[in-house]
């Protein structure tokens, strides 16, 4: 344990990650790295196996005036079956892939340990619309990270 951020760690309420990332469409997945070990009691992730072949109904849009954000649509019925979700622990240095249509969550920390995670999403790039309504939008600045050149793996 790194002993950063002890007791660190609040609920994360049952969501899908398309809700707040829409990429009209294509296939969007998410990598979770835990930094320090992931157990129950520090919060580790639950997911509703088989959840994502049913796809989100429910998404964060920005409004066009002043960028607040709303929901828009309806959650999906299975965030409330608790019998259904399933516990992964995930030991530090270990990689949980995250499908963008998948229900997960997690309960707040109530150890004594950290529950550090980078996080990071990743996105089909061809056929790929990035919404406007997105909460999270290039700017005049730059752009997305893009990892491959699609121009020339054609």
């Amino acid at each position: 344990s790194s002993g950063i951020n002890a007791e660190y760690g609040g609920v994360v309420t049952p969501h899908k990650d398309s809700t707040f990332l829409h990429t009209g469409g294509t296939a969007l997945v998410g990598l979770w790295i835990p930094i320090d070990d992931a157990t129950p009691d520090n919060g580790c992730l639950w997911f509703i196996p088989g959840s994502h072949r049913e796809p989100a109904t429910l998404f964060m849009n920005r409004s066009k005036e002043g960028g607040e954000c709303e929901f828009v649509g309806k959650k999906n019925d299975n965030f409330d079956h608790d019998d259904e979700y399933v516990c992964v622990p995930a030991k530090a240095g270990s990689l949980v892939i995250i499908h963008g249509d998948v229900v997960h969550k997690s309960y707040a920390n109530t150890s004594e340990n950290p529950r550090n995670a980078f996080t990071f999403h990743l996105y089909e790039g061809k056929g790929a619309k990035w919404a406007e309504t997105n909460w999270n939008l290039p700017t005049e600045k730059g752009t997305f990270v893009h990892m491959f050149d699609t121009e020339k793996s054609k």
